[in-house]
């Protein structure tokens, strides 16, 4: 985990101040980047998470499903506050945001629970994963664009990377019928992982600006025994995708 945020940390610093050596050191008279800002976001999040069986015992093999995609779109909202400072064209700083979500997905699936023609049990296993907000702590080291005359004039245009985690639920359930018996174990757990990305931001005046940036995230997974008597099922939780925001920020 430490190794993958000073990776990214490297990666994003070491980019961007190579971009900045390319662009003549213009800087805006009349707008700077430097000082506290906050504002608010709406998002749009995919999860791509999956359920991998790592384990089984007393229940077939083959009644429960060796891995069931758990990936889901959903919409959020939230606030972000940081603080940034300008040096020539370079601009660094670190910021930190809270998304309130809503993703997740249920899966179901039936298969018959034992080799036996005879039998006519069958198993009903039901996976859940269910996101209900994320948020970060992330550096930024982007490029001020200066009036160039281009499309990106008043313009920062930057990268970012550091930490993420997020609530997530994860539910298990394996129903054998006959006789009815139930194998179980729910998770909801605040999940840490990292994130990197990039994004632009657009000043309307020199206090005022909008926003758009997309990030990839990537959260620890869960591993969830489903248990009852001497049966179980043991399955891994993966968490990981993308979250784009466009929105606000006032600078003070």
């Amino acid at each position: 985990m430490k190794f993958l945020l000073l990776s990214a940390a490297a990666l994003i610093a070491g980019t961007a101040l190579a971009a900045a050596d390319d662009l003549p050191v213009i800087v805006n008279p009349t707008l700077n980047w430097t000082g506290f800002y906050a504002g608010v976001h709406g998002a749009w999040i995919r999860n791509i998470g999956d359920a991998v069986r790592t384990g089984i015992v007393g229940v077939p093999a083959t009644a429960v499903p060796n891995r069931t995609n758990l990936g889901d779109d959903g919409l959020g909202g939230g606030g972000q506050i940081g603080y940034q400072m300008q040096f020539g064209n370079v601009v660094a700083g670190i910021e930190t945001d809270f998304t309130l979500a809503d993703v997740g997905r249920a899966r179901s699936s039936v298969s018959p629970a034992s080799a036996d023609p005879a039998c006519q049990c069958t198993a009903t296993t039901e996976l859940s994963s269910e996101m209900n907000w994320f948020g970060s702590v992330r550096g930024r080291v982007g490029v001020a664009v200066p009036d160039l005359g281009t499309f990106f004039d008043r313009s920062l245009i930057y990268l970012t990377g550091g930490l993420a985690y997020a609530q997530i639920e994860h539910r298990g359930q394996i129903t054998v019928t006959p006789p009815g018996v139930g194998l179980q174990a729910t998770s909801d757990d605040v999940k840490t992982g990292f994130t990197v990305g990039a994004g632009t931001e657009i000043a309307l005046t020199q206090n005022v600006s909008i926003k758009s940036e997309t990030l990839y995230y990537n959260l620890k997974d869960e591993n969830l025994t489903l248990a009852r008597a001497g049966d179980q099922a043991a399955y891994r939780f993966k968490s990981d995708g993308w979250i784009s925001r466009i929105g606000v920020n006032v600078r003070f």
